[in-house]
């Protein structure tokens, strides 16, 4: 049986982190190892005592050993010997370089856990305290900041509910002590012996001599990064103030960006970028960033690119916006049967016909076919109660269009006549009389394609509006 100060030790740290919303239901991420036999365990005894408490565990296979249908028939004859409910479910990692390999099956590992975890259900998964020294490390030769050196945290919102680490405050040695008292049983993972994963060097190569020389290593990392995270949060409370302060709708206003130091206005820029889901650039992107595009003449619209993601400044806005395909729109053209909905390209949403009690497109005018096609340049437009037609360009500037969208708005054509401009402008030859049947254009799923205005002040934080 797994020491009694153990099991305490395990539930006070559950009580103490556990958030009061959380159901009492927890969801094991079991690896049959040695740390998550461990807390299976342990867990089993303390639902014993914890009358509304209920634990399951679910069983990852990456497919990456030989072995692996075995180890998870061995997980499961244990789940059922402990009366335990158990899921199990295989991730493919084929075509994940060797370099990738570490961070792909975590990726993939925790999309699984994400799938399956319960509304109010809680994920606990064996992290210990030599786990976190590795993390605290690993982090540091990566040149992390403080948010990356706080490493894992004993409790975090995850999926429809929360993922919390209730061993941190153990060392493995400590780990292993335990369950060979209780007379457990794992499985033990050849691939923890490979020295091409960091991890594994780490512990091989690198902890032994840490603790040799300081045995307390793991402990005293577990603090540090206990203190890191307070700093974190700290730093997140002044970029909240500051984005309170700068957010104008979904943008940061430069003006109000500019009057901050330096480390506070990169600090307000991660913040503002994990608001908006995006990963926090390199050091080396984001001082480029600050540099270029804060001191950048106001009529130029200089942009920063990493992964998926583009910031823009427009004017004195500072735009987060997603870094679409470099596709060549002007030779896209589309054929509608306009009584059905239309997918657009790259992800920029869906065009459909709906009935219109105003004044719309002329249903009686309309082809069977509609043409939809993207700006070539000179295009125009003669709208109702004007004489002279407009130029395209001029109307997407005094709508305050962003520049980087006006070549990706859908134009509708009858033949070669530009009938309406996605769902804003519609042509004074289309559109319907008072009385006559009409239909509208609607765009749906659209990205937010307007430049923010100081109405929006303090609006649309969390994202795009």
């Amino acid at each position: 049986m797994v020491p009694v100060n153990f099991l305490q030790d395990v539930l006070t740290q559950i009580g103490r982190c556990l958030p009061a919303q959380a159901s009492g239901q927890f969801c094991i991420a079991y690896s049959g190892g040695l740390d998550s036999t461990v807390l299976l365990h342990a867990m089993v005894q303390i639902v014993r005592t914890q009358p509304l408490w209920r634990v399951r565990a679910i069983h990852i296979d990456h497919q990456l050993q030989a072995a692996s249908a075995q180890w998870r028939t061995q997980c499961e004859r244990e789940c059922a010997a402990l009366g335990v409910a158990f899921t199990a479910e295989p991730v493919d990692l084929n075509g994940l370089l060797p370099e990738g390999l570490e961070a792909g099956a975590r990726a993939a590992r925790y999309a699984v856990l994400r799938r399956h975890l319960q509304p109010g259900e809680t994920l606990l998964t064996a992290h210990h305290a030599d786990d976190q020294l590795e993390t605290v490390l690993l982090a540091l030769v990566r040149g992390a900041g403080a948010s990356g050196l706080a490493a894992m945290p004993d409790v975090k919102p995850f999926a429809a509910g929360w993922h919390l680490r209730p061993m941190l405050q153990f060392t493995r040695r400590q780990v292993q002590a335990w369950a060979q008292t209780a007379g457990l049983q794992w499985i033990s993972d050849p691939s923890n012996a490979q020295l091409r994963f960091d991890r594994n060097y780490l512990r091989s190569e690198v902890l032994p001599a840490l603790r040799r020389r300081w045995p307390s290593v793991a402990r005293s990392a577990v603090r540090s990064a206990g203190h890191l995270a307070e700093a974190r949060e700290l730093l997140a409370a002044v970029a909240s103030d500051d984005l309170q302060a700068a957010a104008v709708g979904r943008c940061l206003d430069m003006r109000v960006v500019r009057l901050l130091s330096s480390p506070r206005r990169r600090n307000l820029i991660r913040y503002w970028l994990e608001q908006q889901h995006a990963r926090a650039p390199s050091t080396r992107k984001l001082a480029a960033l600050e540099n270029d595009i804060l001191v950048a003449h106001p009529d130029r619209t200089p942009q920063a690119c990493w992964d998926n993601v583009e910031v823009r400044r427009h004017g004195e806005r500072l735009y987060c916006d997603i870094a679409w395909p470099a596709v060549d729109l002007q030779t896209t053209s589309l054929s509608w049967s306009w009584s059905q909905a239309l997918p657009l390209p790259l992800g920029l949403g869906e065009l459909q016909m709906q009935p219109s009690a105003d004044r719309g497109l002329a249903q009686a005018r309309l082809p069977e076919r509609l043409q939809v096609g993207f700006r070539r340049g000179g295009e125009r437009i003669r709208l109702a109660g004007h004489a002279q037609r407009s130029h395209l360009k001029n109307l997407l500037q005094e709508a305050q269009v962003l520049p980087w969208w006006r070549d990706r708005l859908p134009l509708i054509y009858a033949g070669n006549q530009l009938i309406a401009v996605a769902d804003r402008w519609i042509a004074a030859e289309f559109t319907a009389a008072p009385g006559e049947a009409a239909v509208r254009i609607s765009w749906t799923s659209q990205p937010a394609i307007h430049a923010a205005v100081a109405s929006d002040r303090g609006a649309g934080r969390a994202g795009s509006d």
